[in-house]
């Protein structure tokens, strides 16, 4: 495949996608080679500066790690030395590396291949160097107690938790940047800005060690390309095909041009992109570094090839497909005992549609061709399609059909909803409607707001806690404060109130813990190639990861299990204090039998209203629950100023934090999985339609949520299998998102296939399935997520 002036259309290869599929569908190993590298610069760079230590080690590994161009590739920089690998991070713990490093081929989920004895052998030496050194040794050095060791029980941890040994990530770095400007032009202001300092004022001289921190690291990635260059021109020297030396010398062009200069074409702009997004991924690898809205930024490079007849749309969207698969490359390792079933991506979303900065529809002829090139890929690459009241329907039908195709995946998100949110925190409202999606659910201004996640929080365990004077029914330990006997309570506010002192506490341990983090990650291991993707950055001469300035900054909890504290709050009001069928004594005697023998009392649960039904008397009491989270985040300010703000947001925690939760009024029984999504109804309970459900969620003031507000709804692919019923489910979506509506996805897949895969799981290996906001193959997750999944609703028609 070739473009250049005189071309008029860039050849397809048939098989080219497929072949490339293939190779990647294959079980991922964990690299060496970063951690190697950064040992090294590491060792050589003691007492320098932290930001210069950063930097100069991001520019070693882009120096000497493995460089390799695939036979078919055309997009290209590896971010690993092999294949389909995720890197090894000691800078921020090494501990659970070293621990697992002899068993990560005989996990039961999540498996990655042996080592060979010779990388242990290194890998070990390596990773003993680390120890007094990483982030998280630093961080629990100064850190306050570990909540009487609560981790995985009233609370988990979460992105921006040194525990989870991963770098902050979840954010959108502003790729358009260096698209307008190319590097040089980002390190010309650099120079600029260097230029004015005066180094007798100890401020400037801090701002002096920040320009030349982020100018190693761009010089870095100006190396890294002209390595691909280099070796692009070496394979087409020796090519045997005609056709592949085009490429691979096109290829080479482009290397030696991007991202050191503005790109001139649509194949060198998603090249470039490439590059930035690898390179930051290098820096500060995690979960959650976006692409934003590739749609829009590359439409300009786009619009210019098709008009010159340098490209057609067919090649556009091959090129697409295979950035897709690209990313399919990438792992991120996490231990063994920590978000089991994500499937190990790293959650890079790309956004389409929407609208743009003046309100007006934004979608345009690379919305769709992204969504052409899903249809020809199907992994797990992650797109979030916004949609808002003026989306073209032909759009939102496509993007439904592809939802269809690969069984959901795609992640739906309202433009009025968001944007309402983003406002409501601070930004403008021209920013806002910019936003994109990163990771599971964070929305974010690409290049604008910095917007890392924060711990997960179990509400349903802080009703238990409530209703039991502050003691974990399955622990039988005081984990709360004591907040009242139930034989005292006489009112329903009496519950409310010791529900609201449990997540008042729970909240202020975790906003310290995490304020620490965050502060030991600005000191410790900030991001000067990132930061000059952001605006004010440069400009102020402040990392990223310190918040930057001119820049919108929050760190969201994700909070799991808003409905089932709704749901046992609408029982406790309706039995004990409205219709007066049982006392609360009776009913705290029941959850401490677990309501073994109680078919009596689970009869008249299961007769109050549940959430996901479109009845205001529970669906009013899980928006009061919701509220007083996001109103309790809200006090208070972290580090460097950033705000705290929530998510209904569960990801697969739901699990996990439900093996710690008691029996709960709503009739879930102890240790059963909590609601899944984040604001997803009961697993079951939504038995009036997938309307009904909508509008339960849409009624709630979900503006409070600017974290994200997670639905999963499951849909059997026979109720949707002709045209007319695909037009009514995109006109269904697009009333969600109109009418306050946040993120909605679709399984659409029956529990009958799903079943089947259970019992025949060779039969099913490319079985895509969303778990909660990333999609996982099926037969590889836990047989616990299985049967979640399985227990959701499934809506057999509209």
């Amino acid at each position: 495949m070739r473009i250049d002036a005189k071309s008029t259309e860039m050849p397809l290869s048939s098989d080219r996608i497929g072949r490339l599929r293939d190779q990647v569908r294959v079980a991922p190993q964990m690299c060496i080679e970063r951690a190697l590298l950064l040992t090294e610069s590491y060792k050589r760079t003691e007492g320098e500066p932290p930001i210069l230590k950063r930097a100069k080690s991001l520019a070693h590994i882009l120096a000497n790690m493995t460089v390799r161009i695939e036979d078919t590739d055309l997009i290209v920089g590896a971010a690993t030395s092999k294949r389909v690998a995720g890197p090894m991070l000691p800078e921020v713990q090494w501990q659970w590396l070293m621990e697992e490093l002899d068993t990560l081929s005989e996990r039961e989920y999540e498996r990655f291949q042996p080592f060979t004895n010779e990388e242990k052998v290194k890998a070990r030496e390596m990773l003993s160097y680390w120890k007094g050194r990483s982030l998280f040794d630093k961080w629990t050095a100064i850190a306050p107690p570990d909540s009487k060791g609560l981790n995985w029980r009233t609370w988990a941890s979460g992105g921006a938790n040194p525990r989870v040994g991963i770098h902050l990530a979840h954010c959108c770095p502003g790729y358009e940047r260096v698209l307008t400007k190319g590097i040089k032009g980002i390190k010309s202001d650099i120079a600029e800005a260097s230029a004015r300092l005066d180094l007798a004022d100890p401020g400037d001289f801090d701002a002096s060690l920040f320009y030349q921190a982020v100018d190693i690291t761009l010089d870095g990635v100006i190396v890294f390309a002209e390595r691909y260059a280099s070796l692009a021109r070496e394979k087409a020297a020796t090519e045997s095909s005609s056709e592949r030396r085009a490429e691979l010398e096109t290829v080479a062009a482009n290397c030696a041009r991007v991202p050191a200069d503005p790109p001139s074409g649509f194949w060198e702009a998603l090249q470039a992109v490439w590059f930035l997004y690898v390179a930051v991924m290098l820096e500060g690898w995690g979960p959650g570094i976006a692409f934003g809205r590739m749609d829009q930024y590359l439409y300009p490079f786009y619009k210019k090839d098709l008009e010159a007849g340098r490209i057609t749309r067919e090649a556009a969207a091959e090129l697409i497909a295979l950035f897709y698969v690209k990313l399919n490359e990438l792992v991120t390792p996490f231990r063994a005992s920590t978000y089991t079933g994500t499937g190990q991506i790293p959650l890079s979303v790309v956004t389409l549609g929407g609208i743009d900065r003046n309100g007006n529809n934004a979608v345009n002829e690379l919305s769709y061709l992204f969504l052409d090139a899903e249809q020809r890929v199907q992994l797990q690459e992650d797109l979030a399609v916004r949609i808002h009241a003026t989306s073209p329907e032909s759009f939102v039908i496509r993007a439904c059909e592809i939802a269809k195709l690969v069984r959901g995946k795609i992640k739906f998100v309202s433009d009025e909803t968001i944007t309402q949110q983003l406002v409501k925190d601070g930004k403008p409202i021209q920013d806002a409607r910019e936003y994109g999606v990163a990771g599971c659910f964070i929305r974010t201004v690409p290049g604008r707001s910095f917007d890392p996640g924060a711990d997960f929080l179990n509400l349903p365990l802080m009703l238990e806690l409530a209703l039991n004077n502050g003691v974990s029914r399955l622990g039988g330990d005081q984990i709360g404060p004591r907040t009242g006997d139930v034989r005292d309570f006489k009112r329903f506010d009496d519950v409310w109130n010791a529900y609201k002192m449990q997540v008042e506490v729970l909240v202020r341990d975790r906003v310290i813990e995490i304020n620490t983090g965050r502060k030991m990650f600005a000191e410790y291991l900030p991001t000067p190639l990132q930061s000059a993707l952001y605006d004010g950055c440069i400009e102020h001469a402040v990392d990223i990861t310190a918040g930057g300035k001119d820049l919108y900054a929050t760190t969201g909890f994700w909070v799991c299990g808003i409905p089932n504290v709704g749901d046992s709050l609408a029982a406790i009001k309706s039995l004990v204090f409205d219709q007066k069928k049982i006392t609360l004594s009776r009913l705290c005697e029941a959850l401490d039998k677990n309501f073994e023998g109680e078919d009596e009392l689970l009869y008249l649960v299961g007769q109050v209203p549940k959430f996901g039904n479109d009845d205001d008397y529970v669906d009013s009491m899980v928006n009061d629950v919701l509220i007083h989270i996001a109103d309790e985040a809200a006090k208070y300010t972290g580090y460097s100023g950033f705000k705290y703000t929530i998510a209904a947001g569960a990801i697969g925690t739901n699990l996990a934090l439900g093996q710690a939760t008691g029996a709960l009024p709503d009739g879930r029984k102890a240790g059963e999985p909590l609601a899944e999504g984040g604001i997803s109804p009961y697993q079951g309970r939504n038995v009036s339609g997938p309307t009904a459900t909508m509008r339960s969620v849409a009624k709630l003031d979900l503006a409070r949520a600017s974290g994200g507000a997670v639905l999963n709804m499951r849909f059997n692919p026979a109720g949707l299998n002709d045209e007319s019923k695909m037009r009514k489910f995109a006109q269904m979506l697009k009333m969600f998102c109109a009418t306050g509506g946040d993120l909605v996805q679709f399984n659409i897949v029956s529990g009958e296939t799903l079943r089947d895969a259970q019992r025949h799981p060779e039969k099913y290996r490319d079985l895509l399935v969303r778990v909660a906001t990333y999609s996982a193959y099926f037969v590889e997750i836990p047989v616990e997520m299985q049967n979640d999944i399985i227990a959701r609703t499934e809506f057999e028609e509209l």
